[in-house]
């Protein structure tokens, strides 16, 4: 039984991949709505890029808190395997089911819980933490971990940032995003230096209280494409922007000495090599928003970075609800087969980490994915057939410190 079944998974793991141009669409395929992207993410491709080694030679030259060395020889907290990724406004009642639902899988690590800036700053320096620590603690009741993910970044009228920064001081503190639906969100405005000092500063409050937290896995940031900008940014606020955040991202990682950190990047294409490389250089491990199985667009700008990574960096893929439901962003709609998700993310994207969204719409792939984790034919080991070796950037690897 065990051999037919793990036989049955193997040929599905090998039609994945000559199935990715040909997809089978359903019939009542739509065009995805959730316009993520704007023309400014694509436009990279016509743009001269930048130096890959760009920001890694700016932050060599730079001195002080942003830029200062890494601490070496630290043990990291070290659990990959599956985590369940819940979206900001989620409430204890989901979040108790999903801890409930895989309470006696061993692969499945714990949790991803997003927040938004501004629920996490409710004044200048005024930090609310309340929200982490109780997800935290349900985490730990369970055996589980938590990993933060800190949104800067937000659609449908939500907002991102804290209030306190909506002054001239802070650049307005974001710019408006919109969508084809007609509603309107908005992404932090990092180009301002002030704007990454407070993000920086909100980094390093929460490495105070969580670095040391043994079941507190890690944190990520989200996306690095603008969205569709109702107000284009100049060339050099884009380039600012980049580097700004490669700074924050070397902040974190200062700050977290002991904990992962992961940058998600997809695009635009010629801003996104010198981010990149000075994640590999710092240590701050690679992911993205969405795990498409046949997105040409994210091949060329943002997978292809994933065997770089390999080994030397941390590497987390986040299955976004768009994935149950398309091949590649934008659609059209169809039913795509969780284990070719697991496949891909797996053999093509070399994860450490699966970030699996818990979404129970439309055909429920929740439950498809609880299918699979439960089938004799899904690996049994502590990382549920992931990439469980240290990464070289991390001096020792532990489960607990």
């Amino acid at each position: 039984m065990q051999t037919e079944a793990a036989t049955a998974l193997a040929s599905v793991e090998r039609e994945s991949a000559a199935s990715l141009s040909s997809a089978s669409l359903s019939s009542d395929s739509t065009e995805d709505t959730s316009a993520r992207f704007g023309p400014d993410d694509f436009a990279g491709d016509e743009l001269p890029m930048l130096d890959p080694l760009a920001f890694v030679t700016e932050q060599a030259r730079e001195s002080g808190p942003i830029s200062s060395a890494l601490v070496a020889g630290n043990v990291h907290k070290w659990n990959p395997g599956h985590y369940i990724q819940f979206g900001s406004n989620a409430n204890d009642f989901v979040i108790d089911a999903a801890l409930k639902e895989t309470a006696n899988m061993p692969f499945v690590k714990g949790i991803m819980i997003r927040a938004s800036w501004w629920q996490l700053e409710k004044g200048k320096g005024q930090y609310d933490f309340s929200r982490i620590d109780r997800y935290l603690n349900k985490a730990k009741a369970k055996n589980k971990r938590l990993f933060l993910m800190v949104g800067t970044k937000t659609f449908d009228g939500d907002k991102a940032i804290p209030d306190y920064l909506r002054t001239s001081q802070y650049s307005g503190g974001a710019f408006r995003i919109g969508t084809i639906k007609g509603t309107y969100g908005e992404n932090m405005a990092l180009y301002d230096d002030d704007v990454r000092d407070r993000l920086v500063a909100l980094m390093q409050a929460l490495a105070k209280r969580y670095n040391k937290d043994n079941n507190f896995e890690g944190v990520a940031f989200n996306e690095t494409a603008w969205g569709k900008m109702v107000k284009p940014l100049s060339d050099s606020q884009k380039n600012k922007f980049f580097s700004n955040l490669a700074k924050v991202d070397t902040a974190t990682r200062s700050a977290f000495s002991n904990s992962v950190v992961i940058q998600f990047m997809n695009y635009p294409s010629n801003l996104v090599p010198p981010l990149f490389e000075n994640m590999k250089d710092k240590g701050v491990g690679m992911g993205g928003p969405d795990v498409f199985i046949n997105d040409p667009d994210l091949e060329r700008s943002a997978y292809v970075f994933n065997p770089k990574a390999r080994g030397v960096i941390p590497i987390g893929m986040k299955v976004e609800s768009d994935c149950y439901n398309a091949v590649r962003h934008g659609g059209p709609y169809t039913k795509v087969d969780v284990r070719k998700i697991y496949s891909f993310a797996r053999d093509r994207l070399h994860s450490n980490y699966i970030f699996w969204n818990r979404y129970t719409a439309k055909h429920n792939p929740w439950q498809d994915v609880l299918q699979m984790f439960k089938g004799e034919a899904f690996p049994s080991g502590s990382a549920g057939g992931l990439n469980a070796a240290c990464p070289s950037k991390f001096a020792s690897c532990a489960p607990r410190l």
